[in-house]
């Protein structure tokens, strides 16, 4: 069994090196968490992907055993890539707590990189334009997002506006006509903000 101690770690890292560790080798894998909240992720993302999850309290943390279900079978694995699938990004955060909220941006286009297929293009517009201009760890996720064939646009308008168009790091500059065509003919519009 091989073991990963994910104490100390932001959501949603204990998931996603749960799932790393998951993917290298078909032995169980045992985590040690230091909250309730990562143990319920855990045995979320366990059930999703077909496994099964035993947790434990250990002291003040906790252990959750995840193993291969006998019963489930596995899953088809996904294109790289979801045709018709887009993400729309109209702010720097989401929610309306600026501190909190750019955190969760944060995460959010981090877990967007560790999914097993990627949205087919990811849309900045408003607001939104300031995460693809700044320098970041996020501009990176994005980075790599589109090396593995994301389309990243960004609203010239909304660029214009925020004086940042020399300031592009990521993605290509479109329009808001081309930007509601996309949307009205995606087959799924992912809009966390």
């Amino acid at each position: 069994m091989r073991k990963l101690d994910a104490r100390g770690l932001e959501c949603p890292l204990p998931v996603v090196k749960t799932k790393e560790l998951l993917k290298e080798s078909s032995e169980a894998v045992e985590v040690l968490v230091d909250n309730e909240t990562a143990v319920e992720n855990l045995k979320k993302f366990a059930k999703v992907k077909g496994y099964d999850a035993v947790s434990s309290k250990v002291n003040e943390d906790y252990t959750v055993v995840i193993s291969s279900s006998e019963q489930v079978v596995e899953e088809k694995k996904a294109e790289n890539i979801l045709k018709g699938q887009i993400v729309v990004l109209s702010s720097d955060r989401i929610g309306s707590d600026k501190e909190l909220g750019k955190i969760l941006m944060k995460s959010f286009i981090f877990a967007l990189t560790k999914q097993d297929a990627f949205p087919e293009t990811i849309i900045f517009y408003n607001e939104g334009v300031k995460i693809t201009t700044q320098e970041s760890d996020t501009v990176k996720d994005l980075l790599f997002l589109e090396s593995e064939g994301v389309e990243i646009v960004n609203c010239g308008t909304c660029l214009d506006f925020f004086k940042l168009k020399d300031d592009l790091k990521v993605g290509s500059i479109t329009n808001m006509y081309d930007i509601v065509e996309r949307m009205e003919k995606a087959e799924k519009v992912i809009k966390p903000n």
